[in-house]
């Protein structure tokens, strides 16, 4: 439970939220995991609708208690670090949105989405496990503080961004109904914001607190460049 870490002798308050943010992306894995084997293999049933709103409510209080506790660091420290701060009240947004987006894909399912026989399902899936995998390195990457591999996940997420642009497109022309183009459409759409803020949250380790949100924005619009 996320909420552990806030209870933990020890451990200041920054270490807690930073723990707690790398836990909610834990939990945004599982969620995802969950949401994704439905659309390609389970399908609905109500033990998947549960875990994956029960999930994704532990990551909504998850995001509540990390800005009550920065709060109230801000108002009772004497030596504040004011941009991290503002940088994890910023960030924790991103991390709580992994969960939302999973719950998302997982509405497809609801609403009748179904790729277990689907003709491009490898192509699909290649992009589920990309995404999965994403979401694990970024945990990592913010665990360790390893600002040289966030540099080098933001790269290439930021290709993963262009794909699923394309990808996007693609749909609008599939050689299929009209549902399955929808359904591709939708897919694409909630795996790229998931890579963008994914790509939001490592913004924290390599960036300052006006340039966070950076790729959020579509490339012809960030603008300047980050130095």
């Amino acid at each position: 439970m996320v909420f552990e870490f806030f209870r933990s002798p020890g451990r200041s308050t920054i270490e807690s939220v930073e723990a707690t943010l790398v836990a909610m992306l834990r939990d945004g894995r599982t969620v995802f995991d969950s949401a994704t084997e439905a659309l390609f293999d389970s399908g609905k049933s109500k033990a998947t609708k549960n875990e994956v709103r029960g999930t994704d409510r532990q990551i909504n209080q998850a995001e509540q208690e990390v800005r009550r506790a920065l709060i109230v660091h801000a108002s009772v420290t004497d030596s504040i670090d004011f941009p991290l701060v503002l940088t994890y009240m910023s960030v924790v947004k991103d991390a709580e949105r992994i969960g939302d987006y999973a719950k998302n894909i997982y509405d497809l399912v609801r609403y009748g989405s179904d790729f277990s026989d689907a003709p491009d399902r490898a192509d699909l899936e290649r992009y589920r496990e990309a995404v999965g995998q994403l979401i694990d390195d970024v945990a990592n990457v913010f665990e360790e503080r390893n600002t040289e591999r966030a540099e080098q996940l933001i790269a290439k997420a930021d290709g993963f961004l262009d794909e699923h642009d394309k990808n996007v497109r693609a749909a609008y022309t599939y050689d299929g109904s009209a549902a399955e183009a929808v359904s591709r459409a939708l897919y694409f759409r909630f795996l790229k914001r998931t890579t963008a803020h994914l790509m939001n949250l490592l913004t924290a380790l390599v960036m300052p607190v006006d340039r966070l949100d950076y790729y959020d924005e579509a490339k012809e619009d960030r603008d300047p460049a980050p130095e």
